[in-house]
């Protein structure tokens, strides 16, 4: 933590110092990032327990696992597709040289 000393002089009607006082203080600090940072903490844990609570994450898995099939469905017609075009043209090929 850092400190501030302050020192504070008094004078008389002449200029000449009469007393001399020093003030050190502590200065307090970090109150408004730890703040922000618990506010984002509890707003986030309420998003998670609310989507937790409305079967958000059920609902996104089973989405998922539909998604995956699509794909893997999709893929395994991709390459099946590829090798009959493969094939085709190796046909192809070999009828032109015969």
């Amino acid at each position: 933590m850092a400190e501030i000393r302050e020192t504070h002089v008094e004078r008389d009607a002449n200029g000449n110092v009469i007393d001399t006082k020093v003030v050190e203080r502590r200065k307090g600090g970090g109150g408004f990032g730890w703040g922000m940072l618990f506010a984002v903490l509890v707003i986030a844990g309420g998003i998670i327990a609310f989507a937790y609570s409305q079967g958000s994450f059920q609902n996104a898995g089973a989405e998922a696992d539909r998604a995956a099939e699509q794909v893997e469905t999709q893929t395994d017609v991709a390459f099946e597709n590829a090798g009959d075009a493969i094939e085709n043209a190796g046909d192809q090929v070999e009828r032109a040289t015969d």
